[in-house]
């Protein structure tokens, strides 16, 4: 091995001990990250309100939608609820209006013209909406009349809910702490309430039972169930303003009436 051969052999074997030195130190720049800060999974925003969406991003860039070239570093985030495109976002936080009931919610990065980054980087949650407070028991109560009252045939009930927010019906099943109030008399279904308003009655004569129930959208009793009820007694009489009969004293006057005439015959006779 001539001298010419032995340095192209050393430089080779340099190069090669380098490379194998050097090479498990080379890193690729890490990929962007997304994750969803707030609301937490499977929470319950009450009220009606908004979803608040805040999320985080790493080694990514947030800028509006075809501001600058498409690079695998920028962008912006693709909204999409319950599967279908809400909006998009160039900032950490959306607010989203959406309906009562349970909503999955999906953030999406995407390059400034729109196209997902390979490998797709993407973050969801899953939310339950409602028109009553997120927390909070129900509670039901009757505030008049008092147990045991004694009604006339038309009366009215009045009572007080709280934790719970009355809607019409048509709503969405399972839904917390939102729907109606079942109203049950004698046993028996009676009527639905979807507002406040005092309740009117038209009873019979006699004992009732009046039962009151929050239900939910789905008409089914809330876990555990919220009810309050009231025993009351009904007489026609009760209440109301009886009407004056003035037949018996227009029968007297008409008799006394009649006397008076026979008198005054009777007087005028004697004279003659």
């Amino acid at each position: 091995m001539n001298r010419t051969t032995l340095i192209l052999v050393c430089v080779t074997i340099g190069l090669v001990g380098g490379s194998g030195i050097l090479a498990p130190n080379a890193r690729a720049a890490p990929g962007p990250t997304l994750s969803i800060v707030a609301p937490a999974n499977n929470a319950i925003v009450g009220n009606g309100s908004p979803v608040a969406i805040v999320f985080a991003v790493t080694n990514f860039n947030l800028t509006e939608p075809d501001a600058g070239p498409s690079t695998p570093d920028s962008g912006h985030a693709a909204v999409f609820v319950d599967g279908g495109f809400a909006e998009t976002s160039s900032t950490n936080t959306v607010v989203i209006p959406l309906p009562s009931g349970p909503h999955a919610i999906r953030l999406q990065l995407v390059m400034n013209n729109g196209s997902a980054l390979s490998p797709d980087v993407t973050a969801s949650i899953a939310v339950m909406v409602t028109r009553g407070p997120a927390t909070g028991a129900p509670g039901l109560s009757i505030a008049s009349p008092r147990e045991g009252a004694l009604l006339g045939t038309d009366s009215t009930v009045s009572f007080r809910v709280t934790n719970f927010v009355l809607v019409p019906a048509g709503g969405p099943a399972g839904v917390p702490n939102e729907g109606r109030i079942r109203v049950r008399l004698d046993g028996a279904n009676y009527s639905e309430l979807t507002d406040d308003a005092p309740l009117h009655l038209n009873l019979k004569d006699g004992p009732h039972t009046l039962t009151l129930e929050l239900i939910d959208n789905g008409g089914q009793s809330l876990t555990p169930a919220v009810a309050a009820s009231l025993h009351i007694s009904v007489r026609a009489l009760v209440g109301r303003v009886q009407p004056f009969d003035a037949t018996p004293y227009f029968a007297l006057a008409n008799v006394l009436l009649g006397l008076g005439i026979v008198a005054a015959i009777y007087r005028k006779l004697e004279v003659n």
